[in-house]
């Protein structure tokens, strides 16, 4: 193991902090719809809380990115200190969701909902930023932040198997009353475990260096400055994918028509090869990139992605094209650990090009905006083509062939067409594994010096050669000597 290399406790347990945001999430997606409905709110007024909350969040994102810029900085954990900080009360906010009195006036349930909904919204965000910030300050070794992003994708997805296995089938049989808080609660806990075992194991390793303090128009132009971040957000952004939110009323109009008996199957196996992904190729992650580069597996991830949406197009058997969609899936896997490995380049190459490497939150914050519009969207995606084609529950599609194929064709097409965008921006993506071995040679060269200005001078921190490459250019050095 050398110097930069990761024990395995502390990539585990980064993962370990995922799951535990999923476990808050899975505590929403499970049962709080059921649950509003129960106490007897609007269909479409639980809509418009969801959808307002997530546009909320998005604004939260900005706030969560200076406050993770600005924490105090040491080695016991700035981010550590802040997941953990907002992590166990969020878990608290998950709780109150279920505690609305049953017999209190209506205006008072709608208010409690919103309230409580908006108070997860957010702490998930600030300490959602924090905690993607943390994989940077882990390790600057390539290899070592690969794994930890597969660790933290795998770590979401085994959370959702779990539940999807466990409670998801229950739901329907629970009594809303007095079932959902006791079972949320006790899921809230292990959640909250989850964050203490992910703080004790994980260790900041490399601090931001001093930087004065920016405003909030400079960090939306960090955005657009560096090129980097900006090619994996807009690549992001286009992983446009209605298929899982389609998956049930596919199976049932789309792939089992003529055989009804096979819809429940088909369903089952949807479900199974949703929750099935992340588990199954986030530990693939970091061979992929060993062999590939990240660049060349996002490419990879998007082209399962483009050929298997179209291939669903043009397969007729219903087992044949649940294949399709399990690839489809698989190739989403595929990308999705790269996403948050790029993020962390992103701050080393800007701490490279300007000498301010205190850009983290504010990077992490461009990106988890970025996926809350990439998430809205593909909310909106799937109801939006079934409109568009003229589909309305109830509706016989074996009577109309023609709307049959039209929802298989844009069941294709719509991601297919998407993820094409997508592959084609992220190969303009400028850090290759060339390219970042230098910018990460420059700035350890460039540390070192710093360390020996000390102890042959015991000086102040002394300004660093005139390389036109190196980030301390122009004046005294800004890199914090670690």
């Amino acid at each position: 193991m050398n110097a930069e290399s990761l024990p395995r406790s502390a990539i585990l347990g980064y993962g370990l902090g995922d799951a535990a945001n999923n476990v808050g999430w899975q505590m929403t997606n499970l049962f709080l719809t059921t649950y509003y409905l129960y106490l007897g709110m609007d269909p479409m007024l639980v809509a418009d809380i969801f959808l307002g909350a997530h546009l909320f969040q998005a604004l939260v994102y900005l706030v969560a990115g200076r406050i993770t810029d600005r924490r105090d900085k040491d080695r016991e954990g700035g981010l550590r200190r802040l997941v953990v900080v907002f992590g166990l009360p969020m878990m608290i906010s998950v709780t109150l969701m279920y505690t609305i009195p049953a017999g209190a006036p209506m205006a008072v349930r709608i208010g409690w909902a919103i309230a409580t909904y908006l108070l997860y919204q957010l702490l998930g965000a600030l300490g959602g930023v924090p905690y993607g910030a943390l994989l940077g300050a882990m390790t600057r070794d390539p290899d070592d932040r690969q794994r930890l992003a597969a660790s933290r994708t795998f770590g979401g997805a085994a959370v959702g198997v779990i539940l999807t296995f466990t409670l998801a089938p229950r739901v329907n049989d629970m009594d809303p009353s007095r079932l959902f808080l006791p079972v949320v609660a006790a899921c809230c806990l292990l959640g909250s475990l989850g964050y203490l075992i992910m703080a004790r194991t994980t260790r900041e390793r490399y601090l931001p260096p001093a930087a004065p303090r920016t405003s909030l128009k400079e960090d939306l132009r960090l955005l657009v400055d560096n090129r980097p971040l900006l090619v994996v957000c807009l690549a992001t952004l286009f992983m446009t994918n209605p298929v899982a939110s389609l998956a049930p009323i596919v199976a049932k109009e789309v792939l089992t028509v003529g055989n009804p008996g096979l819809t429940g199957r088909i369903t089952f196996a949807l479900t199974l090869v949703g929750v099935l992904a992340g588990v199954v190729v986030a530990p693939c992650s970091p061979w992929l990139v060993q062999r590939l580069g990240k660049r060349g597996t996002w490419t990879l991830g998007g082209l399962m992605v483009i050929g298997s949406s179209l291939a669903f197009i043009l397969v007729r058997s219903a087992w044949p094209a649940v294949a399709c969609i399990a690839l489809n899936g698989i190739g989403v896997q595929v990308i999705t650990p790269c996403i948050w490995a790029m993020q962390a380049d992103s701050v080393q190459y800007e701490q490279w090009r300007t000498g301010n490497g205190n850009t983290a939150g504010a990077s992490m914050a461009a990106l988890s905006i970025t996926r809350q519009v990439g998430a809205a969207i593909n909310g909106w995606a799937g109801p939006a083509i079934l409109s568009f084609l003229g589909y309305r529950p109830g509706m016989n599609v074996a009577q109309d062939p023609a709307l049959g194929a039209n929802m298989r064709l844009a069941v294709g097409l719509v991601p297919a067409a998407m993820f094409t965008i997508s592959v084609l921006l992220i190969r303009c993506y400028p850090l290759t594994e060339e390219v970042f071995g230098r910018i990460s040679a420059d700035l350890q060269a460039g540390r070192l010096q710093c360390q020996c200005s000390h102890i042959r001078q015991g000086t102040e921190h002394q300004a660093c050669p005139e390389d036109p490459r190196s980030p301390h250019r122009g004046g005294k050095g800004t890199d914090a000597c670690a």
